[in-house]
């Protein structure tokens, strides 16, 4: 198992909206896996994380790509990148199993 952790550092007074917006999206969209969205409590201010969580690269790439050939994802990424400073990050996590 993977998990892809992407970080967004976003514009100032813009949080709610940017939560709201990706909640919306994250809702729209029928992820294989657990995803989970973070908003900054105690670490740099205006933040958002989203995870999500895939099988192995070939599933996370095939995902992607259907989610951006989608023709809802360009009015979303529009409206979701306004509200974004520039900057963040884009993980690949391996999950450790130690049960």
């Amino acid at each position: 198992m993977i998990v892809n952790r992407q970080t967004m550092i976003v514009k100032p007074g813009r949080l709610d909206e940017a939560e709201a917006l990706a909640v919306a999206e994250t809702k729209r969209v029928s992820f294989p896996h657990s995803r989970r969205l973070y908003s900054s409590n105690i670490s740099p201010y205006d933040r958002l994380v989203f995870e999500a969580e895939f099988e192995n690269l070939a599933e996370y790439e095939k995902f992607w790509a259907e989610w951006r050939a989608s023709p809802e994802t360009a009015a979303f990424q529009e409206k979701f990148n306004d509200l974004l400073e520039a900057g963040g990050t884009n993980e690949i996590w391996t999950l450790v199993d130690w049960s």
